[in-house]
């Protein structure tokens, strides 16, 4: 089982684990269909897109952000009711892969993601393009040590 060992503290802000959050590098890829499609037509396949995700557990699904899926090319297949802190709408899912280069996990298919507004740079200058949710979190065993300022991820 990999295992991912992360100290969120730096010499010049502390223990950043309180003010960012959880996280962990991500590269996000297009579906593995679509890539097979874009290979028998002579398509360029886009680079994956690196980022960091932010663990969420309280977030029932995982999302990405909806300009990194466009930048793959990558179209949605439904829509959900979605419900957040700011209020109720209707987002669109994807599928797409993801790679988890800590955890030495590689284009991790995801069927269903949701598309969300959401890339931020966190304090320590992380770029967030996921939310981790507890529908990939329910695989993998997460240790939130807050006195240490320590997380540590298996899957």
């Amino acid at each position: 089982m990999p295992t991912f060992d992360f100290l969120y503290w730096t010499q010049e802000t502390g223990a950043t684990l309180t003010s960012c959050g959880a996280t962990i590098q991500v590269e996000v890829s297009m579906p593995a269909a679509l890539e097979e499609f874009c290979t028998k037509k002579a398509i360029p396949i886009p680079a994956p897109v690196p980022g960091f995700a932010l663990i969420d557990t309280g977030a029932s699904h995982s999302s990405i952000d909806e300009t990194v899926l466009q930048q793959l090319s990558v179209l949605p297949i439904d829509s959900i009711p979605l419900s957040t802190p700011s209020g109720s709408g209707r987002a669109f899912v994807y599928p797409t892969k993801v790679s988890f280069p800590a955890l030495n996990v590689k284009d991790y298919g995801l069927s269903r993601v949701v598309g969300c507004n959401l890339k931020w740079q966190t304090a320590d200058k992380k770029q967030i393009i996921m939310l981790l949710g507890r529908d990939i979190l329910q695989f993998m065993v997460l240790i939130y040590n807050g006195k240490n300022a320590t997380i540590t991820l298996a899957f």
